[in-house]
């Protein structure tokens, strides 16, 4: 399983049993991000910071009123009429940040930095220049001032939160825990502090508890589709599908509707055998905006294989009415999915005719001509399923399928020699297939007895 962060959280758990032992099934549940909130910079001076000298008192309070008229360019005007060294750590500061508010982010940067060689011990100074490599995406150096703000004395969340967030991204969740917990004793009710002490747990499999956490915040806002899903989420990562599918519904009982979400709940649904439930968020999920053919293959492999060729047939009518709309190869594979229901209904003029409307939307569809094959080689159409078994072979990825479908062609036209000459082939371009040795020894003994019989 995996549990990575980027647009949003993605939980993957790969199920290895049931029905789709197999095959790897990927159920991804989408919930929100941990994230930094960049406050806007206001440029006020904070006296606790550092001390202004008395003989610019009268300038400071005159620079404070034009900065609350929002007359920024003209503060900074006149404070670049003076050397650094002729004005006090404080007023230099608010020359930074002024820089800082107006994007003139290299002199904002010289400018703290110069700031920090006189004051190193400025927490409103490590803070800032944080926030400043911050937006410039530079996470090494704003962690590092993150860090020294905090070391410093900072008690602020803001700054506790983005240091957890960073020791998150940069270094796994186990650097993150105890500062979004300082973050969240001090503001226990903003939620990219829960969201963020949630993830950190999460990841650090720490479920007990991550799970006492999620249950006191759904107590305190039960009608909040995102708790739901981050439950759900915590289940899979436990393996207790129940709980995952519970939660789930309740998501979107509340509201949530992402496509995603939608489909991992039919997935649950179908393992649980809810099959008519599971049909409905399949609806739901392909319903939305454009229809997702990729979506849609993965719902009719799950039905296929558990032999539901009825519901797939139900999927295929609810996808009929975007046909028209689909890109071709979408439309390829949509015909493709017919072709196998009429296939699997004995349906041989229905199947065939959906076959070639397949390839006619797309001619180098690996599975259709393989699938085409196989049905033409079962309906005693020799010639035509080896025509197709050639073109699938020269289309990336299906040669090796090609031609092992072509060496079992050949063995039912009892045509050995063929058989042999191509099972050879394939071991010669794909040798770790060496269970092909044992087939090319029995091919060769039918060819050998043939011949003595002859003689």
């Amino acid at each position: 399983m995996k549990f990575t962060i980027y647009q949003s959280i993605l939980l993957v758990a790969l199920l290895s049993h049931g029905v789709w032992a197999s095959s790897d099934v990927e159920f991804e549940i989408v919930v929100e991000k941990p994230r930094f909130v960049l406050p806007q910079f206001t440029g006020s001076y904070q006296e606790r910071e550092a001390s202004i000298a008395p003989e610019e008192y009268e300038t400071a309070e005159r620079l404070r009123t034009m900065l609350d008229n929002n007359q920024q360019a003209e503060v900074l005007e006149e404070l670049e009429q003076f050397y650094s060294i002729e004005i006090s750590p404080a007023m230099l500061t608010l020359k930074a940040q002024i820089y800082f508010s107006l994007k003139m982010y290299d002199k904002a940067e010289a400018t703290f930095l110069s700031v920090l060689k006189r004051k190193p011990q400025l927490v409103r100074v490590h803070s800032d220049l944080a926030q400043l490599y911050l937006i410039q995406d530079d996470f090494k150096n704003a962690r590092k001032y993150f860090s020294n703000a905090v070391a410093f004395g900072s008690n602020e969340a803001l700054i506790h939160g983005q240091l957890a967030y960073l020791n998150l991204k940069m270094y796994g969740a186990f650097s993150a825990i105890s500062e979004y917990q300082q973050a969240m004793s001090l503001e226990p009710e903003n939620r990219q502090w829960q969201q963020g002490l949630l993830a950190a747990l999460s990841q650090a499999r720490m479920y007990e508890a991550a799970e006492a956490l999620l249950r006191e915040l759904i107590n305190q806002n039960p009608d909040e589709p995102e708790l739901w899903l981050n439950r759900a989420a915590l289940a899979l990562q436990k393996e207790d599908e129940k709980q995952a599918l519970i939660s789930l519904e309740m998501a979107i009982l509340l509201g949530d509707n992402d496509i995603r979400n939608l489909k991992t709940a039919s997935l649950l649904h179908l393992k649980t055998n809810s099959y008519d439930r599971a049909l409905y968020l399949m609806d739901q999920s392909l319903s939305q905006k454009s229809f997702d053919m990729a979506s849609a293959n993965e719902y009719l492999a799950w039905l296929t294989q558990l032999d539901m060729w009825d519901k797939a047939s139900q999927l295929l009518d609810l996808a009929e009415k975007h046909v028209s709309g689909m890109k071709a190869d979408d439309q390829s594979q949509y015909f493709l999915h017919r072709a196998r229901i009429e296939e699997h209904l004995e349906k041989v003029s229905e199947a065939t005719n959906y076959f070639k409307q397949s390839l006619g939307k797309n001619p180098t569809n690996g599975e259709t001509l393989l699938s085409y094959a196989q049905f033409a080689s079962s309906q005693k159409s020799y010639v035509e399923a080896e025509l197709l078994y050639v073109r699938a072979e020269a289309v990336s990825g299906f040669e090796k399928r090609a031609l092992l479908g072509r060496s079992q062609l050949y063995i039912e036209m009892q045509d050995y020699p063929s058989a042999l000459n191509h099972m050879k082939t394939t071991l010669q371009k794909f040798p770790e297939m060496i269970d092909l040795k044992d087939k090319i020894e029995v091919i060769e003994n039918i060819i050998r007895a043939k011949t003595t019989t002859r003689t």
